[in-house]
């Protein structure tokens, strides 16, 4: 499952794990995004369920869908995110409340409450896998950066209890500066072109989808690290997921 499906690095993902092989939920608010994913990948790999996940009916929509594909899940990747103010004028003497709360809700609290939903799903695997989407602001807190900032770094925590807790396997990933609407709507006068794409930052979490990853649970990744690489590297078994 591939939540934030519907565009930018969720997008990505979700064809990038069905072009391997893998069949995917695919979740996000928006059914034209969704549909608009799930185009151009193999027939039938990819089922999608437009859902807002800060919800509890969002959270039951999705949960539902899962069981109604046979109730296992291999993998979780949380890619949804909210950007929220940044800037400025969005330091924290002066950041609305109203984006305090629904920007925590997109990236941590809605990460938390669906896994409680999908927990059982997901120890059905022979290998579960939850995979959460970092930020270098998230690593490291920076200021006019508000509460996205703050809540990357409470998902950073979030995935360090799960991975000390749990007998899944947990990861974070940084994907760092990355060609995306959320980017381009944080740093208007940047170059997109000097990024990389979506597309490019896919390698390290097909690699972590793998039965066979080799990175111990808890691992804090860097998906940078391995832009034009191969996935499969070190693996001793082939690339179907």
């Amino acid at each position: 499952m591939v939540t934030g499906g519907s565009s930018g690095i969720g997008r990505a993902l979700v064809r990038a794990y069905a072009t391997a092989g893998a069949r995917v939920v695919a979740t996000a608010r928006s059914e034209a995004g969704l549909e608009h994913t799930a185009t151009g990948v193999p027939e039938g790999r990819v089922s999608i369920v437009a859902a807002d996940l800060t919800t509890d009916a969002g959270r039951r929509a999705v949960a539902t869908r899962v069981a109604h594909l046979g109730g296992v899940l291999d993998v979780v990747v949380h890619a949804a995110g909210a950007l929220g103010p940044v800037g400025p004028e969005a330091t924290l003497d002066r950041y609305p409340e109203d984006a305090w709360h629904s920007v925590f809700e997109v990236n941590c609290s809605a990460v938390h409450f669906l896994h409680q939903r999908l927990v059982g799903a997901l120890e059905r695997s022979e290998a579960p896998t939850v995979i959460g989407i970092s930020s270098t602001v998230g690593r490291n807190g920076r200021g006019e950066w508000g509460m996205y900032s703050i809540s990357k770094r409470a998902l950073e925590g979030w995935l360090e209890v799960l991975a000390d807790e749990w007998l899944g396997r947990v990861y974070s990933v940084n994907p760092g500066g990355t060609r995306t609407p959320m980017r381009a709507a944080a740093m208007p006068d940047e170059d997109p072109s000097t990024l990389p794409t979506p597309e490019d930052v896919a390698p390290l979490f097909l690699r972590l989808a793998h039965r066979l990853a080799l990175e111990p649970s808890g691992a804090k990744l860097e998906a940078r690290d391995w832009i034009g690489r191969d996935p499969w590297e070190g693996m001793t078994e082939g690339e179907d997921l």
